[in-house]
């Protein structure tokens, strides 16, 4: 567990008593972690829509495929089509599976960006910079430092003039 002067990992996480991040529809997030922070994916955004891992794991696969069929295709040509036709497939598959069923991570879009001092109960931030996880703001006190707590009872220290960006929760 993050302290004030650096990870605990044998520290029990404190009771969490604040209410989780919630979509429209009242349902918590797929990607919510018993810390209290949301789990994402899809770090790639076009204009404001996401673009989800799982296509970019795909053409990673394409790409490799396309390695693998070009020292192939002079002794066997089939084994080389049917090469860069599954391994997409398969690689965008897999991340898919892996996004959302073994360790499960919602769907954010960034909405834009904040002052650290703007801050206030409610808001979804990134925690570290403008793709990873996301945190429900539940408290905000500010000094020389603006120290922002979090659901799950952790917090954050950034500079008043620190630009935070904001997200939206999908699913």
């Amino acid at each position: 567990m993050q302290t004030d002067t650096g990870i605990d990992l044998f520290a029990k996480p404190p009771e969490i008593t604040d209410p989780p991040p919630s979509l429209a529809h009242g349902k918590p997030p797929r990607g919510l972690t018993k810390a209290g922070w949301v789990r994402t994916t899809g770090w790639l955004q076009v204009g404001d829509h996401p673009v989800h891992s799982a296509h970019v794991a795909a053409l990673v696969g394409l790409l490799w495929s396309l390695v693998g069929a070009s020292l192939l295709v002079s002794a066997f040509p089939v084994v080389a089509g049917i090469l860069v036709l599954t391994v997409p497939v398969l690689c965008g598959g897999s991340w898919w599976l892996f996004t959302a069923f073994m360790k499960p991570s919602s769907v954010a879009r960034n909405l834009g960006t904040k002052h650290a001092d703007e801050l206030s109960p409610g808001d979804l931030v990134r925690l570290y910079g403008s793709i990873g996880p996301i945190g429900q703001v539940t408290a905000v006190a500010s000094s020389d430092d603006v120290r922002v707590t979090f659901h799950g009872g952790w917090h954050r220290s950034w500079p008043r003039d620190r630009m935070v960006h904001t997200a939206e929760l999908l699913n």
